[in-house]
């Protein structure tokens, strides 16, 4: 996979261009799969419950992400104006079709405002992420496995009935981020009974990038030579060189 090059602001916006390139495949993925695209209405949110909803299986009319299929889940940022509008993109099925166990991923984009450097950004990112956990729709129960670029989710016989979907479930994340202080736009795309196997890739480098900021970002040992971190740092083009600035800052 190749990853474009970051272009180097004068604030230091670095962190928000290294996810672009992923963010491109992400979309043409979509596209590829005839995604439709559905724009953003906050009064065509599903309802929430205060907590996390506890479906029994007995209970549930399927698993998104169950029964051992793929699943995929990560969330990129970005300060391009690639979009100007909040949408729902679906690839797949809707969830009114579903008759069992299908495959599933879920893919958040969010344009955001300019940060005024590197550690403000990351902030910004680290608490955009955790928004993911404070959404709680209505006999929609998330689960999210030991591997954070995972999700299965277990919907229930009583939300299909009353008429759930991924528009629906869509708008209700878009109202949660779109509460987050800095974030312009979003667009949550979601892929069902789709093949999986080019988005697993953009999910674990994902997950991978977070990591790599926060050893940087923390302020951790910066021997390239001996980090744990280093094959991240070389493959995606700007990294290495927000680590040597941030030792330089802090030397």
């Amino acid at each position: 996979m190749c990853y474009r090059p970051i272009r180097f602001h004068a604030k230091g916006q670095i962190v928000m261009k290294i996810y672009d390139s992923i963010i491109d495949q992400t979309i043409g993925a979509a596209k590829a799969a005839g995604a439709n695209v559905t724009r953003y209405n906050p009064s065509l949110c599903w309802p929430e419950t205060d907590r996390s909803e506890l479906v029994m299986q007995r209970d549930a009319a399927f698993e998104l992400g169950g029964s051992g299929k793929a699943s995929v889940n990560y969330t990129c940022v970005t300060t391009e104006d690639s979009f100007d509008q909040d949408e729902i993109w679906i690839s797949g099925t809707e969830l009114k079709e579903i008759k069992g166990d299908v495959s599933f991923g879920r893919v958040v984009i969010l344009k955001t405002d300019e940060f005024e450097n590197d550690e403000t950004a990351f902030a910004a990112i680290r608490d955009m992420e955790f928004t993911r956990y404070h959404v709680f729709p209505k006999g929609y129960m998330v689960r999210v496995s030991s591997t954070s670029f995972e999700e299965r989710v277990r919907v229930s016989k009583e939300a299909v009935k009353e008429g759930i979907s991924l528009s629906k479930v869509g708008a209700s994340y878009i109202k949660r981020y779109k509460a987050v202080p800095g974030v312009k736009n979003v667009r949550i795309i979601f892929f069902v009974d789709q093949n999986l196997d080019a988005l697993v890739p953009n999910a674990k480098k994902v997950d991978e990038i977070t990591k790599a900021l926060t050893h940087i970002l923390d302020g951790l040992p910066t021997d390239c030579g001996h980090c744990s971190m280093k094959k991240v740092c070389d493959e995606v083009e700007g990294m290495k060189e927000m680590h040597l600035r941030d030792r330089g800052r802090k030397m």
